[in-house]
């Protein structure tokens, strides 16, 4: 109904405007459905397992062939001994034969229906007898069903050593023994008996061989009775991105919102939005609730423009709306404005952000306990690092990490104080100097990282004073802007004799970046910077200010890069996120990217090629990239913090933040959080 509203409420300049869609890859699958879809088909190990089960095959042909021979031998032997001696004489072997041809008329036509099986699934992928089709190739069933032969064909073969074969060579020595020396038989049933015989001794040692591996299956720990397989079932997430030039904002909001339901199929459960500062925000988000009345949304604007797919676009006014679809998730938005104790205001909102949330959450569900998978924020410029401190305090994420903090601060087209961020907040907010943020408990596991385009210099030193957080008086106790001028190579000099006023550096110090180097405890044990950026050069004082906080008694560094270096860092992060996390490229559903707007003027017409090689490092996946005055994300020692020329980046998976199993034979589905999935684990059947 929200996809005929906004299609209902299109206009000329909708029409006329431009909006992408970008495919997505959709993990969705129909329970018990042959027809899996070329996204559940891993057609290398359906090659793999085709070869086995054509080699099964043919095995199994062998040993029809064989059990036809062997019983044609014995009924042979048999009637020839009754033509020449009669039926009442030979009682015994009367027995014997009727034993080894019951046992291999089963044998037969067990294998014919083995045979039928391994031909059919060789051909489709799949077996006829499974309930459930999940995903054709590396499914564990193929597997467990070739054991499972393998161990029926074992037994099989023991019965008919120790039943058929042994009594009947047993039998028949005696018996050939016997006519010897009475002459009973002639010499052709005599020389049948004895191939008989050599046909059943070489039987009994190929049987006994098999009876020798079922013993060293039982000895090892091998059931006979049926192992259940239990298969991990993947989040129900889905992610969707669309974008509008349109000029109208409404009509823009319309088609950004129509492409990104397109690729979610359904309606979102929770949105990002941005916006460029021209347009009219407050029209926008009005019409957005109506297309989509009670989803929670959280945003801001962005400097110039988007990245979406492999494109950076740059449009003179641009909308773009991120969704996730996410049914067994909860997503609750806060919006507060800053006062005179943003630490407190910070924390004691998102302690009222997380009493919202438990309110209004499902008790029964799993996923909705605990702490939050990531908490998406977008904070005015100027005060970031307070309101991360503060919301950290109330999230547990301290010293040793905690609840990761991803986004970015509002931006706008040029450093003019025209930047917003907004919130489905009571009823909808918009906000000029807070903060909005969302608590995004998803029901898939998330990961994110931050990570800066440059690297560290030879050149630093150690912040000996300062007047308050982001203002450097002191570098080594000389005039911070002395020091760093000289670290530029005299890059500032004529601003420092010359200017009139304070000058404005923030263009020309996107290539000397100022840093700091972080000291805290790595799993590889690497160290890891985070970008400042320097803003003005302060005249009075020789002093610098940043757009990031700093103390005394911090070390501080210059930084460097190169445009191709820069570029290829954002790809960096994002394999870094699947790597790190564990996540097979396949199971990446999508992104929220923060790329910093320095960082984005400073590659400036290379950002497409960026744009390909996020979009590449995602595996083509819906995300969305944002140009923000300052970046926050969790650095590689598990900590949240704020930065600059920095890029953030928080990764949605397929995997289920609770494992959920499903029984692929009968169907039954078992939480993690239910008793019986540790004594599976204990008793290994997983």
């Amino acid at each position: 109904s929200s996809l005929q509203h906004s299609v209902f409420h299109g206009s000329t300049a909708m029409r006329a405007s431009t909006s992408s869609v970008q495919d997505c890859r959709s993990s969705t699958l129909s329970v018990a459905s042959v027809d899996t879809g070329d996204d559940n088909v891993d057609l290398i190990a359906l090659a793999g397992e085709r070869k086995k089960l054509i080699a099964e095959q043919k095995s199994q042909a062998l040993e029809f062939f064989l059990d036809g021979v062997d019983v044609s031998v014995k009924v042979v032997i048999a009637i020839s001994v009754w033509s020449t001696t009669g039926l009442s004489a030979h009682q015994g072997l009367l027995a014997l034969v009727c034993i080894a041809v019951s046992l291999s008329t089963y044998g037969i036509c067990y294998r014919l229906r083995e045979l039928f099986d391994i031909r059919f699934q060789a051909k489709h992928g799949f077996s006829r007898r499974w309930k459930e089709v999940t995903h054709m190739g590396g499914d564990p069933r193929v597997a467990r069903d070739a054991e499972r032969r393998q161990l029926k064909h074992f037994v099989f073969r023991t019965i008919q050593a120790f039943c058929a074969d042994l009594p009947w060579i047993v039998y028949n020595v005696r018996r050939v023994a016997l006519v010897t020396k009475t002459g009973e038989l002639d010499r052709t049933s005599q020389l049948l008996m004895t191939v008989s015989i050599s046909i059943a001794g070489f039987g009994l040692g190929i049987k006994f061989a098999a009876f020798i591996n079922l013993v060293k299956l039982i000895v090892g720990g091998t059931k006979l009775t049926q192992k259940a397989v239990f298969e991990e079932l993947a989040a129900d997430t889905r992610c969707g991105v669309g974008q509008s030039d349109a000029e109208d904002t409404a009509a823009a909001i319309c088609l950004a919102y129509e492409a990104c339901v397109l690729q979610l199929t359904q309606a979102p459960s929770f949105m990002v939005v941005t916006m460029t500062a021209g347009h009219d925000h407050r029209a926008g988000l009005e019409e957005l609730q109506k297309l989509a009345p009670g989803v929670p949304y959280c945003g801001s604007t962005t400097c110039r423009g988007v990245m979406v797919g492999t494109e950076s676009l740059r449009p003179s006014q641009i909308v773009a709306i991120w969704g996730i679809y996410d049914p067994e998730g909860h997503y609750t938005t806060y919006q507060f404005e800053y006062g005179k104790d943003i630490r407190g205001d910070a924390r004691s909102s998102t302690m009222r952000a997380y009493s919202k949330f438990k309110q209004a959450r499902d008790p029964e569900n799993p996923t909705l306990r605990g702490m939050p998978s990531f908490v998406w924020i977008n904070s005015a410029p100027g005060f970031e690092d307070l309101a991360l401190s503060g919301m950290a305090e109330a999230l547990g994420a301290g010293a040793l990490g905690g609840v990761p903090i991803v986004g970015g601060s509002s931006a706008d087209d040029g450093f003019k104080g025209e930047w917003r961020q907004w919130s489905s907040h009571n009823g909808g907010m918009i906000g000029t100097t807070g903060c909005a943020f969302a608590m995004c408990f998803c029901s898939s596991l998330v990961h994110g990282q931050i990570s800066s385009g440059f690297n560290p210099t030879g050149k630093q030193g150690t912040i000996t004073k300062m007047d308050g957080p982001r203002h450097i008086l002191e570098i080594d106790n000389r005039p911070a802007a002395v020091v760093y001028n000289e670290w530029t190579g005299g890059e500032f000099t004529k601003l420092l004799q010359d200017a009139s006023q304070d000058p404005d550096i923030g263009k020309a110090s996107l290539y000397f970046p100022l840093g700091q180097q972080l000291d805290a405890d790595t799993a590889d044990g690497e160290p890891f910077q985070r970008s400042l950026h320097p803003h003005m050069l302060v005249r009075a004082t020789n002093s610098v200010t940043l757009f990031g906080d700093c103390h005394e008694g911090e070390n501080i560094l210059m930084m460097a890069g190169t445009q191709a270096q820069v570029v290829n860092r954002i790809s960096v992060v994002a394999t870094n996120v699947v790597r790190d996390a564990g996540f097979r490229l396949p199971e990446v559903r999508g992104a929220l990217v923060v790329f910093c707007a320095g960082a984005m003027a400073y590659v400036d017409s290379a950002m497409s090629v960026a744009a390909s090689k996020l979009n590449a490092a995602l595996g083509g996946t819906p995300y969305l990239g944002i140009h923000m005055f300052g970046e926050q994300g969790v650095f590689p020692d598990g900590v949240s913090r704020h930065g600059n020329l920095m890029y953030s980046a928080v990764v949605v998976s397929s995997r289920r933040r609770v494992m959920k199993l499903l029984n692929v034979d009968t169907g039954e589905t078992i939480l993690e959080t239910d008793p019986r999935f540790a004594a599976l684990v204990q008793a290994g059947e997983i």
